[in-house]
């Protein structure tokens, strides 16, 4: 795949959807999954890893989506993977960063299977039990968040292109035991986030690449995701407008030198106005420094043969020159009256 996608012709969208159909064969969907067999979840994990980086806004990823939320999701508990390896997360990370490019999918079912196994890890808020000595509950339930970042952002995604999943009116019982575990995770997340924050206080440079304090952070930043995703779903109807950056995954950001290219490609035939830290440029001359402007020449009108009638200017500048002055050295009132004044057109006097 690597040597496919380093040829040019598969740069185009065209290239890149004939590599997504390549891994899609291999990963061969239409076969019967089997959760407790390693390879076969390691063959699924490989050919998704391998067409992950094809996925965008025009190659989307809806045949991977619909595979693992029919025929894995539903058996997490089952997959099989190496010793020492979470596969279970692995999976949901990767259907995480997939549900990205998800286009229109015609089974509704996919994404209630990803809203059950999401039900899974958001308990309901738990009955009233006496309280212990300490204040607190004995049977308190334990979050899984790094899961529960995975499912709901899955679900937010896919709740896109299926608003009608929580508001329609026969799914309004669904919505709102929803939104009691959203309610109740909330909490939970709250309070973990404030403790992490009260944790990292203050703390820079080497301590922070500690490895507990890396886990700190990187628990932040879950936590952070978790809490802007139940906002958006806990809107009424829910929303699904919310932009987060996964937590396992670097935060780009566009630096000021690609802003200002992308700015020169767009306005490349404008120069820019630029000034100098002494203030504005001033306009060059060609002998160097600023020109004064002087008094204002006579004009001296042309020569030649159809310009013979003209006169020349009188000599001493006379201010009143042109105003009254006609061929024949006479002299009319109101000045010129334009076409047709010998003829009797005009308010003036006629000679």
């Amino acid at each position: 795949m690597k040597l496919l996608s380093s040829l040019s012709t598969m740069q185009t969208l065209l290239g890149r959807q004939q590599l997504v159909n390549i891994a899609i064969e291999q990963a061969d969907l239409k076969a019967d999954f089997v959760p407790s067999d390693p390879d076969c979840v390691d063959k699924l994990t490989q050919c998704i890893k391998q067409a992950l980086p094809f996925f965008s806004k025009n190659v989307h990823s809806t045949k991977f989506i619909e595979h693992i939320s029919n025929h894995v999701v539903p058996f997490l508990s089952e997959l099989a993977g190496p010793e020492g390896t979470n596969v279970k997360l692995e999976v949901l990370k990767l259907l995480a960063e997939m549900s990205t490019h998800c286009g229109d999918y015609e089974d509704r079912g996919c994404l209630e299977k990803v809203h059950n196994a999401l039900l899974e890890y958001m308990p309901l808020p738990p009955a009233e039990v006496e309280e212990g000595e300490n204040g607190k509950d004995s049977d308190e339930p334990k979050l899984q968040f790094s899961i529960v970042e995975c499912l709901m952002y899955t679900l937010h995604q896919m709740g896109k292109k299926c608003p009608d999943f929580f508001t329609a009116e026969e799914n309004l019982d669904r919505l709102k035991d929803f939104r009691l575990r959203l309610q109740y995770f909330a909490r939970g997340n709250q309070v973990y986030m404030k403790q992490l924050r009260a944790d990292l206080r203050d703390k820079t440079g080497d301590v922070l690449k500690s490895d507990e304090n890396k886990i700190k952070v990187v628990a932040l930043k879950i936590t952070t995701n978790i809490n802007a995703l139940i906002k958006d779903l806990f809107r009424n109807p829910p929303g699904y407008g919310c932009i987060i950056t996964l937590s396992w995954k670097p935060i780009q950001k566009a630096t000021t030198e690609q802003t200002q290219q992308q700015q020169s490609v767009k306005r490349g035939n404008i120069t820019p106005i630029t000034f100098s830290e002494s203030g504005p440029a001033k306009k060059a001359t060609v002998g160097g420094g600023n020109k004064q402007r002087g008094a204002r020449g006579v004009y001296h009108p042309p020569g030649g043969r159809y310009s013979a009638k003209a006169g020349n200017a009188p000599s001493g500048g006379d201010a009143n020159y042109g105003n009254n002055f006609t061929g024949g050295g006479q002299q009319r009132r109101g000045g010129f009256r334009g076409r047709g004044w010998s003829k009797g057109r005009g308010r003036g006097n006629r000679f």
